[in-house]
């Protein structure tokens, strides 16, 4: 079974490359999600939620406290969900690199 060797393989690897290889793994799944229909849409999504609260914030009068820290929440929220994903792809990457690194370090 491939996901058994797959086990057997990442348990013979130290910690560090151990989580190296997990950081890898995830980099990559989210990178294939955000060239996904439902990952470039679920990033449209946030686009335009973000730019709609942009938009009403600056037109929202300066006493409706409420109503702006509301837009600022939507905007964060966009602009958190697209600098996750940026995020695990620059981390996966970087530790497909130090994986690439050691593994010509030990050759």
């Amino acid at each position: 079974d491939e996901r058994r060797e797959l086990q057997e393989m990442l348990l013979a690897l130290d910690p560090e490359s151990r989580t190296l290889f997990a950081e890898a793994a995830l980099g990559r799944e989210a990178a294939d999600f955000f060239s996904s229909d439902i990952g470039r849409y679920l990033i449209g999504c946030a686009q335009q939620e973000y730019q709609e609260a942009m938009t009403k914030l600056k037109t929202v009068h300066w006493f409706r406290r409420r109503r702006i820290v509301e837009l600022q929440n939507q905007a964060w929220r966009a602009e958190k969900f697209m600098s996750w994903l940026r995020d695990l792809i620059i981390q996966g990457k970087g530790a497909e690199q130090a994986l690439n690194e050691r593994e010509e370090h030990n050759d």
